[in-house]
């Protein structure tokens, strides 16, 4: 976590991309993030108001179902803030999904004044942005959410913010009570992070005791 303001300089001064994505889902993962999709930054921890993540967005050719996030007045989600070389206002318009625009006082930091303010500070010279689901479709049978994928977003958390950020994304999520299959042994998620052991069993204590 962002600790110190040195700390936070020195992010941002590696950071030359002026696009921000707020990643909430395999994003929040390092090392998915670093060999899948070449983005070698650490995240830095933020929740997002008027947006709701939900185990509803449909992969047809990988046979999965992921978390997506959808505009909902009051709702709030856990993120990272995921530096990237893409300008997502040139990406392929999918009709599944479009990266939305994202203002600041849509987000909340739980750093430090100091910390928060020149983060802010740096943030207006760049590009906000969230890929929202414009199709909700819940997993199924057909199309179930996999263990390996979970592993990979809840791995993410813990590394960045501990059990609390992992809560974060369980509670701030709807859709577990869908279609789950635990493939931890082969992972069928083609993206799946590296996952430390000792986090299977924090994972699987948290998913059990959801309070």
């Amino acid at each position: 976590a962002m600790e110190s303001i040195a700390q936070l300089e020195r992010w941002m001064t590696a950071i030359s991309e002026p696009h921000i994505v707020l990643g909430y889902g395999s994003l929040m993962n390092s090392d998915s993030r670093s060999r899948h999709s070449g983005i070698p930054h650490d995240g830095v921890e933020v929740e997002v108001f008027g947006f709701e993540r939900g185990w509803i967005t449909r992969s047809e050719p990988e046979l999965q179902t992921y978390v997506g996030a959808y505009q909902k007045k009051d709702g709030w989600l856990n993120a990272q803030l995921v530096p990237t070389h893409l300008d997502p206002a040139l990406q392929k318009r999918e009709q599944d999904y479009r990266f939305t625009p994202v203002t600041i006082d849509q987000l909340n930091f739980e750093l430090a004044d100091d910390l928060t303010e020149r983060l802010i500070e740096w943030l207006k010279l760049r590009d906000i942005w969230i890929c929202e689901s414009l199709k909700v479709e819940f997993s199924s049978a057909d199309y179930p959410v996999h263990q390996s994928y979970i592993d990979t977003c809840l791995a993410g958390c813990l590394e960045l913010g501990g059990e609390a950020a992992a809560r974060r994304f369980i509670d701030s999520t709807t859709g577990w009570q869908h279609h789950r299959v635990n493939d931890r042994e082969a992972p069928r998620y083609p993206r799946a992070a590296v996952v430390n052991p000792a986090y299977f069993a924090v994972i699987d204590q948290l998913l059990d005791d959801p309070s």
